[in-house]
C-alpha cells in the first residue's frame, strides 16, 4: 500500500501569523498594545466608507484575533487594558470605546467568569475601566452574581421592559394623542 506524502517535511514548523503571538500565550504590555492598535485601525476602516469597509473585510483577522484572545488566553486582561486605554485616548467622540465596551468587555463579562473578580478590582482602581464596563450589556441574572462594584455599574431594567410600567402602554408603545385612550377603530388601548 502506498502512503500519500505531502510536499512539506515533517520536521519543519509552519510559519504564520499565529506563530508570533499564538492565542493562549501570555501577552506583555507591548504586544497587547500592538494588537490593540491593529484592532483600532480595523475598526476605523470598518466604520469608514465603502472602500474602508472592503479593506476591513480583507483584514478581518485583526478583529477575529481579539475575540479569540479574549475568550481563550489564560490572561486577556493586558489586551483589555490596551483596548480600554486606546478607547479613552481616542479623539473619535467615544466611538472606539463604544466598540470595545459592547464587544470585547461584554464578551469577557458574559463568557469569562474566571475574570470577574479581577475586572472588579480594576474597576475599583481605574475609572476608565468602570466607564468601559458601564457601557457593556449583561443580563440581570448575571449582574446579580458579579462581585462589587460591578453590579452597580449596570442600570436596572426599565419597568416597561419588566411589564410593570405605565398601564396606558401596550406592547411598549403609548397611544398617540389623537387616539387618546381608544384606538383607530374605537377600541380601548388600555
Amino acid at each position: 500500500m502506498k502512503h500519500h506524502e505531502t510536499g512539506a517535511p515533517d520536521d519543519e514548523p509552519a510559519v504564520g501569523p499565529d506563530d508570533v503571538d499564538p492565542p493562549g500565550a501570555p501577552l506583555d504590555a507591548h504586544s497587547a498594545h500592538r494588537i490593540a492598535l491593529r484592532y483600532r485601525e480595523w475598526s476605523l476602516l470598518d466604520r469608514g466608507g465603502r472602500a474602508g469597509r472592503l479593506e476591513a473585510d480583507r483584514r478581518i483577522e485583526d478583529s477575529e484575533e481579539i475575540g479569540q484572545r479574549l475568550l481563550h488566553d489564560l490572561d486577556p486582561l493586558p489586551l483589555l487594558d490596551a483596548l480600554i486605554s486606546l478607547g479613552v485616548e481616542s479623539d473619535d467622540d467615544g466611538a472606539f470605546l463604544d466598540r470595545v465596551r459592547t464587544g470585547a468587555v461584554e464578551d469577557v463579562l458574559n463568557h469569562r467568569a474566571d475574570l470577574h473578580q479581577r475586572i472588579a478590582d480594576r474597576c475599583r482602581a481605574d475609572p476608565s475601566w468602570s466607564e468601559a464596563v458601564r457601557g457593556a450589556w449583561i443580563d440581570d441574572e448575571l449582574a446579580s452574581r458579579l462581585p462589587s462594584p460591578l453590579p452597580d455599574l449596570f442600570p436596572a431594567s426599565a419597568p416597561e421592559a419588566l411589564g410593570t410600567g405605565d398601564r396606558r402602554r401596550r406592547n411598549g408603545r403609548r397611544p398617540s394623542r389623537r387616539q387618546d385612550r381608544t384606538g383607530r377603530r374605537g377600541r380601548r388601548t388600555v
